[in-house]
C-alpha cells in the first residue's frame, strides 16, 4: 500500500516536470520568434551648398573655353564639310575650331554682322583652286592658347567632285588673328591680321607647284613665306 503511494507520487511529481518543461520551452520558442525592432535611422549628413563660382578679376587671364568641334562651333557645315572638319580634328588633337567668340571686338563701330548680315571671321566658302569645285577655309586654335591671345592655324579645305573634301592643308600656322578675318577675294585667300588695318597678307593658286603661294601687289612670282608667322 504504501510502494504504490509512493509510485503515484512519484507520477505526479513527473507530470509537473514536464509540464514546467513544456511551458518554459514553448516560452524560449516564442522569445526568438519574435521579431527585432527596425534599428532606428541614421541621420543623413546635411548637404554642403556648392562653392560658389571665383568671380573673374580683371587682369586676370580668362579660362580657355572647350574645344570646339564641328558640330559645337555655331557654323552651318555641310555634310561633306562636316566629315572633312572632323576628320581633322582627330589628327590634330592639340586644336580646335576657331569660333566666332574667339575673335576680340572691335573699339570702334566696326559691325561685320551689320555690313555684311551674316559674318563669321575664321570661315569662309569658295573655289580658291579654280577647279570649278566648291572649297572653304577655316581657322583653328591652338589648346594650350591663352584665352586673350590665342594662336591660330588657317587650313584649307579642297573640295572633290563626289561631294567630299581633301585633307585639310596647312597655309599658316601659329599666328596671331583675335582682331582679324578670312576672307576672298576672286581666287585669292586673303588673311586680315587686324581689321581696323589695311595690311593684309594674300594667297593664291599656283597650278604650277599644285599649292598655294603668297603674293604681294599681285606679284604671284614672289615666294611663299614661312608658314609660322607671328
Amino acid at each position: 500500500m504504501r510502494e504504490s503511494s509512493l509510485r503515484r507520487t512519484r507520477g505526479a511529481h513527473a507530470a509537473a516536470f514536464l509540464a514546467v518543461a513544456t511551458v518554459l520551452g514553448l516560452a524560449a520558442a516564442c522569445r526568438r520568434r519574435a521579431p527585432e525592432p527596425p534599428a532606428p535611422a541614421k541621420a543623413s549628413a546635411p548637404t554642403q551648398p556648392a562653392a560658389p563660382a571665383e568671380p573673374f578679376r580683371p587682369g586676370a587671364p580668362r579660362p580657355a573655353p572647350e574645344p570646339a568641334s564641328a558640330s559645337s562651333a555655331g557654323y552651318d557645315f555641310r555634310p561633306g564639310e562636316k566629315a572633312a572638319v572632323e576628320a581633322f580634328l582627330r589628327q590634330n588633337p592639340d586644336l580646335r575650331l576657331a569660333a566666332d567668340d574667339d575673335r576680340r571686338p572691335p573699339d570702334g563701330s566696326d559691325d561685320m554682322n551689320t555690313l555684311y548680315g551674316v559674318y563669321h571671321p575664321y570661315f569662309v566658302r569658295g573655289d580658291v583652286n579654280d577647279d570649278g569645285v566648291l572649297d572653304f577655309v577655316l581657322a583653328f586654335v591652338r589648346r594650350d592658347s591663352d584665352r586673350d591671345s590665342p594662336w591660330f592655324s588657317i587650313v584649307v579645305f579642297s573640295g572633290r567632285g563626289d561631294g567630299g573634301f581633301s585633307t585639310g592643308v596647312f597655309l599658316e600656322r601659329d599666328v596671331s588673328l583675335a582682331d582679324g578675318d578670312l576672307s576672298l577675294d576672286r581666287d585669292a585667300i586673303v588673311i586680315t591680321p587686324d581689321t581696323s588695318d589695311e595690311a593684309t597678307r594674300r594667297y593664291r593658286w599656283d597650278p604650277a607647284r599644285h599649292r598655294h603661294v603668297f603674293v604681294r601687289d599681285e606679284d604671284e612670282e614672289s615666294e611663299t613665306p614661312s608658314t609660322s608667322q607671328t
